[in-house]
């Protein structure tokens, strides 16, 4: 996903016939601008992948030399706010999940997560990024079950099981037994609350 940087200008370098645009990441590095990451996330995130390529085709009209990732990951949740909330919902749990962070909302963020506050005008890591073990999925079922009991929606904690789901098939640091054990947690959860368990497209 996208994270904070200072803005660096300057002229994009020439690859294959096509000028290169660089985007400055959170630690001030810079990097080739990449649209097909922004389709991925958001296939992840939930949205069609036509609407996946929509929005990426209109961040990548919009990022010039310079543009920060903190304002690229604002113009990505500006569009999937549009479209479907749940879709920016879902980016925002991804991040958590999947980067160890939470993202800010219009400039600052004000998010209450396992007790305790955080505020901040920028993307703040609150945790080791990427997924570990069984072990700590089970614990975020635990924190899904905890908002469905405080009201969060069936539509939104169905979604995040979907997005853990991919996170699962995604992480690197997990083995194949722990993937298998984490799934079939996840399938428990859906199981009991009424929803069809996720089937891997391809083997783990």
């Amino acid at each position: 996903m996208w994270g904070r940087g200072c803005r660096e200008t300057g002229e994009g370098e020439k690859v294959g016939g096509e000028k290169r645009i660089r985007v400055v990441k959170m630690d001030g590095s810079l990097e080739d601008f990449d649209p097909s990451k922004i389709e991925r996330s958001c296939v992840a995130a939930g949205a069609t992948p036509e609407a996946a390529r929509e929005i990426a085709e209109e961040v990548a009209s919009r990022v010039t030399d310079g543009t920060t990732t903190r304002e690229i990951r604002s113009m990505v949740l500006e569009e999937l706010e549009r479209r479907d909330p749940q879709w920016a919902d879902n980016w925002r749990f991804y991040d958590r999940v999947v980067k160890g962070r939470i993202t800010y909302e219009g400039g600052k963020f004000v998010v209450v997560e396992k007790g305790h506050l955080y505020l901040g005008r920028e993307v703040q890591d609150v945790g080791k990024p990427g997924l570990d073990s069984a072990e700590e999925v089970a614990g975020i079922l635990r924190e899904l079950e905890e908002d469905l009991e405080h009201g969060v929606s069936r539509r939104t904690i169905n979604a995040r099981t979907r997005v853990l789901f991919l996170a699962v098939l995604r992480s690197k640091k997990m083995s194949r037994e722990e993937k298998l054990k984490a799934i079939e947690l996840i399938n428990e959860f859906r199981r009991k609350l009424g929803w069809k368990p996720f089937e891997p497209k391809k083997p783990i």
